[in-house]
């Protein structure tokens, strides 16, 4: 096995002179060498494994935490810490993450958080940015179309002595048109009322209020207070 320092902590009785010393199971031929930290060779890899008591991370490891209910991963923290000296799992987890740089020597530098419990980093939302169709929605606005189809156009008849309110009616494409409306009439009598303004070939539509846009044709009998529509802004859609 090979012997392992933090960087900068291991301290030698060699000549210091040398840019690297070199210490490796496998000898010279071995494609993980752990080398105390070289001043003067910026080309040499460096391996971060931090420990916790938990398990451990190794720098540039795609698999990332590695938690130490794996028999394995137990292992390796425990010789880590008894031999201060790189296990051949540990080591071959080092040889996949320098893939491709076979033979460069390697600075390993252990982190000690054993006091620390390591917790994943939590996923920040993110707003979807394609496009999306949602067949919920559109079966309801199929719905509430239906449940319309048939009914006559019949512009909104006022009761002066009943309680009213105004409501901001958007017709297709841009057209607004402020309306009164006793509270009593109904989503069908707002419904009726805008087929009264469309022409007659514009098709089938539906009424929406709200945000997120709801339909109030999906409950057509319910009154203006009940559907709580006061001073509400309703759009037509196609």
């Amino acid at each position: 096995m090979s012997n392992i320092h933090g960087l900068g902590s291991y301290r030698s009785g060699k000549d210091e002179s040398k840019d690297t010393e070199e210490f490796s199971g496998g000898g010279k031929s071995s494609h993980t060498a752990v080398v105390r930290k070289a001043q003067r060779n910026p080309n040499n890899a460096t391996v971060i494994v931090s420990l916790y008591n938990n398990g451990f991370m190794v720098s540039g490891d795609e698999k990332g935490f590695r938690d130490s209910s794996n028999p394995t991963n137990k292992q390796i923290i425990d010789e880590l810490k008894k031999t201060k000296q790189v296990p051949k799992e540990l080591e071959a987890i080092i040889s996949t993450v320098l893939k491709g740089n076979a033979g460069q020597q390697v600075s390993v530098d252990v982190k000690d958080k054993s006091g620390e419990t390591y917790y994943p980093p939590k996923e920040t939302f993110k707003a979807f940015q394609g496009q999306g169709f949602s067949i919920k929605s559109e079966a309801k606005t199929t719905s509430s179309v239906t449940s319309v189809e048939g009914k006559p156009p019949k512009p909104i008849q006022v009761d002066s002595n009943q309680p009213s309110t105004r409501i901001l009616l958007q017709l297709h494409p841009r057209k607004r048109v402020p309306t009164t409306f006793n509270l009593s009439h109904s989503a069908m009598d707002i419904y009726q009322h805008v087929l009264s303004l469309t022409p007659p070939d514009f098709g089938p539509f539906d009424l929406v209020s709200g945000f997120p846009p709801k339909s109030i044709l999906n409950e057509p009998n319910k009154s203006i207070e009940q559907l709580k529509l006061k001073g509400a802004s309703i759009t037509q859609k196609k």
